[in-house]
């Protein structure tokens, strides 16, 4: 979930920065869920060959000009995060039949 009014990913056209580790994928929203999948990222480089992601905040200092690329900056502060519930949300009616009158 996530806060409203929160933008999760800031878009930077034209920029990328040195390090991370590439992905051979193109769809900047397969881009986005591998980077929201590992608890370290912060962001991405899409190209059209491929995105990079940057799993230290440092390597965003040394962004630089890159015509065609667009860098996107996650915002982890806009997700929600609880715990899990072990309480089922679920309520289960067993039905009995009345023995008595029998």
């Amino acid at each position: 979930m996530l806060l409203v009014g929160c933008n999760l990913w800031t878009r930077k056209a034209n920029t990328a920065a040195d390090n991370g580790v590439f992905y051979a994928i193109t769809s900047e929203s397969e881009c986005m869920a591998e980077c929201l999948t590992s608890a370290s990222c912060v962001a991405f480089d899409l190209t059209p060959f491929g995105c990079t992601l940057h799993n230290n905040a440092h390597d965003l200092t040394t962004a630089y000009y890159a015509p065609g690329v667009t860098q996107f900056v996650l915002n982890r502060h806009c997700l929600l995060t609880s715990p899990l519930s072990t309480e089922s949300s679920y309520t289960t009616t067993t039905l009995i039949p009345s023995t008595t009158g029998m």
